[in-house]
């Protein structure tokens, strides 16, 4: 990196500490009505013009002088710090980010003239000494290559390391895969500890034996006797040699239990590290990704012909790079949608009173293991009126709704909004009017496993809150059985873990609710939120097993079975595995090889107003009858993940491994309403199966889905002609074909 390079990369990080501490100073100014420090707003901008003449940016160091003069003829009290001022300085900065980042990476040409004539005129012309014009980004790049950011491989090699990163990911999968291995040999301590045993009941039983043959033996045997007569001159030496041997097996015994432990803390140790280095490793300050997100927004609100400040806060704060990159796209549809739906024109907003140039605000933070990130701005907000009209002609809502629209729950209303292609955008631009914007946001959102929101400012204008994981390697679980399933919900979703007896329970409006601490928080049943049972709770001194778990500012208490263990672990994507990602956020293997489902606590909450299902049913109430279907499938994860779902959507569920094993159970009088199968598998394959169900006339009336990775035209025609009901391909296995062919067929 040459002596430039490395004087712009300084100036990179020193500009935008002068940049926020002005932008900072300006805004409390505004707010409080008191008078800013100008004597430390005058000092930065003296800073940037002197940084910048250091690294060749002559435009920069041309703003950052006539700002230094109109911020001295503010001292002396020659111009006021009134609203129109203070956006030409807001402008004045923004052009000094726009021309750092196109000088660092490109891009189009920054227009700096408009800049330059508006502080011209603020201090009266005279008033500014001449400098030598600067050239413009259009004509410096004429004079000199463009100016981009060098990659981070040809710095110091004693202070960075380049590195691949398709390799970076295999690392991190493999750090993040280390831990679940080092915890699986706590089994194998487990075994060690039950060998020891045994050796202590077979050294108690040799004790006992030992003293009967020296009492029994016979030292007047003769050598005809043979082998069976036991005697002091032959016997009793072998088995004192086997005593020897047998302790010394004892001892290795010992030593192998020492070693392993000291092995396992290591393990332990050093894996937890590594995992801990290659997560720091790709934990980035959100400026890394996030810092061009003003301009970007800036140009959309240009070609809109409206005017927008961009403030953005807490870039400081550490996430992981992945997560970063994914989330530029959701911010800035989400940004696309505020200038053209919510910001008003310059016109507009002073004849409204307002400030011409509305104001965007984009304010990142960490909340536990969270990357939260809320984009606000000061323009019109919803307009109810609008959503509830666009819903109707949609059929999403019907008259008596529309009517009382102005009592529907806001949380209900801006659902419409997610809805692809729904828009009240009364024209279709560049920016709006098909509707697909938020729709592709909150879907990126929830590849990432988070949530995204959208609200009313009590002050005026829209907020948008965005929470995802901070990293995607690895998430802490919470795991808790329901029925008898195990399910997992993140931590970063759970308030606290309690028991409570069902006789705490109080009555709400038609809701039990629990008081915790302060708050008053509404009961329901996991199982049954999820289309299970709920629990059987038969006298009121029986204990609750609650998860308390949040969604955005909403509480609820979702009563399970028991909990059972709390670790970390990898989490892979619902859309990976055909799940809906509005109910399941992922799967995780568990210690048996089998997966469990991770909730979506925010998919799940309930919206306001909505009935709750109890958390719990009277003890002589009827259990209604549910339909029973096999699962014949040779895969664990498979047949597991399937009876997850199934069971999840209220279903009685059957596990098989073959087709024999299912024909089986089938000949000795199980009772099914429904079997699916995979095609390939060990002893009795899907076809065969199926021809054998179909061909007895005991089972031909049951209906048969067979899931399957072949894909073929002519496996499906020989499964369809062998009587199969439907033929889902696991390759574009969807969850929903699934089980809408179900409810087709039961």
């Amino acid at each position: 990196m040459d002596i430039r390079q490395r004087l712009l990369a300084a100036f990179d990080l020193e500009h935008k500490d002068h940049l926020a501490a002005i932008r900072n100073a300006l805004r409390d100014a505004e707010a409080t009505g008191e008078a800013p420090d100008l004597v430390d707003i005058h000092r930065r901008a003296h800073s940037l013009k002197g940084a910048a003449r250091a690294v060749d940016l002559p435009e920069v160091e041309a703003i950052s002088h006539r700002l230094e003069a109109a911020f001295i003829a503010v001292q002396k009290g020659e111009i006021p710090l009134d609203a129109a001022n203070v956006g030409v300085f807001r402008r004045s900065l923004d052009a000094i980010e726009d021309l750092v980042a196109w000088s660092l990476q490109g891009g189009g040409e920054v227009e700096t003239a408009g800049v330059l004539a508006d502080l011209d005129a603020l201090a009266g012309g005279g008033g500014v000494p001449p400098v030598p014009a600067p050239a413009t980004p259009a004509r410096a790049a004429e004079g000199r290559p463009t100016r981009r950011r060098e990659p981070a491989g040809d710095a110091d090699s004693a202070a960075l390391v380049r590195i691949a990163a398709q390799g970076l990911e295999r690392l991190s999968e493999t750090a993040s895969a280390l831990l679940p291995e080092v915890e699986a040999q706590a089994g194998l301590g487990e075994q060690l500890r039950a060998m020891r045993q045994e050796w202590r009941a077979l050294d108690r039983a040799w004790r006992h034996l030992r003293v009967q043959l020296g009492r029994g033996a016979r030292l007047d045997a003769r050598p005809e006797d043979g082998a069976d007569a036991l005697d002091g001159r032959g016997a009793l030496p072998a088995l004192m040699a086997f005593e020897r041997r047998f302790r010394a097996l004892g001892g290795a015994l010992d030593g192998a239990h020492r070693s392993h432990d000291r092995l396992l803390w290591s393990m332990r140790r050093w894996g937890g590290g590594f995992q801990q280095d290659m997560r720091r490793l790709r934990m980035l300050p959100a400026e890394n990704q996030l810092s061009g997100l003003g301009r970007m927004i800036r140009d959309i609100s240009r070609a809109e012909g409206k005017e927008v400040e961009v403030d953005v806060r807490g870039l400081e704060v550490e996430a992981d790079r992945n997560v970063l990159q994914r989330l530029k796209d959701p911010i800035l549809h989400i940004a696309r949608n505020a200038i053209s739906h919510g910001i008003e024109t310059p016109a507009e907003r002073l004849a409204l009173g307002k400030r011409p140039a509305a104001r965007v605000t984009i304010a990142a933070s960490v909340e536990g293991s969270r990357l939260r990130l809320r984009i606000e701005d000061d323009g019109r907000g919803l307009d109810r009126a609008a959503i509830l009209r666009k819903a109707a002609e949609r059929g999403l809502i019907d008259a008596d709704e529309l009517s009382a629209g102005d009592e529907m729950p806001l949380e209900r209303l801006t659902e419409f909004l997610f809805h692809p292609g729904f828009s009240t955008a009364s024209r279709t631009t560049e920016l709006a009017g098909r509707g697909m914007g938020l729709a592709i946001a909150r879907r990126e959102v929830e590849r990432l496993q988070g949530n995204l929101t959208i609200a009313d400012r009590p002050e005026g204008g829209a907020a948008v809150t965005i929470e995802v994981p901070l990293s995607l390697l690895s998430q802490r679980l919470v795991f808790v059985a329901v029925q008898d399933q195990i399910l997992a919900i993140p931590s970063a979703d759970v308030v606290r873990l309690r028991t409570a007896t069902a006789e705490t329970l109080f009555s709400g409006v038609g809701t039990p609710m629990i008081r915790i601490g302060e708050e008053e928080t509404p009961v329901t049943s996991l199982a049954a939120l999820l289309g299970m049972e709920a629990p059987v709770v038969p006298a009121a001194e029986r204990s609750l097993s609650l998860v308390v778990v949040r969604a955005a500012d909403r509480r609820l208490a979702l009563a399970v079975d028991r909990f059972v263990a709390t670790r970390e672990t990898v989490v892979t994507a619902a859309e990976e595995t055909g799940l809906d990602s509005g109910r399941y956020l992922g799967t995780v293997l568990m210690d048996d090889g089998g997966p469990a489902l991770v909730l979506n606590i925010s998919g799940l909450m309930p919206l306001p107003g909505s009935v709750l299902p109890p958390p719990a049913r009277p003890a002589e109430e009827v259990t209604p009858a549910r339909a029973h279907i096999l699962v014949v499938d040779d895969s664990i994860t498979t047949r597991t993940l399937e009876k997850s779902i199934l069971e999840a959507h209220g279903y009685r569920v059957t596990l098989c491994v073959d087709g024999r094993e299912a024909l089986e159970r089938l000949s000795e009088g199980m009772e099914v309403g429904l079997i699916i199968s995979d095609v390939e598998m060990p002893r009795m394959d899907g076809f065969a199966l199926l021809q054998a169900v179909k061909a007895d006339r005991r089972l031909e009336e049951i209906p048969v889905i067979l899931v399957t990775s072949r894909a073929s035209d002519e496996d499906r025609e020989r499964g369809l002609r062998l009587g199969a009901d439907a033929y889902i391909v696991k390759t574009r296995f969807d969850q929903n074909e699934l089980l809408a062919g179900i409810r087709r067929l039961l």
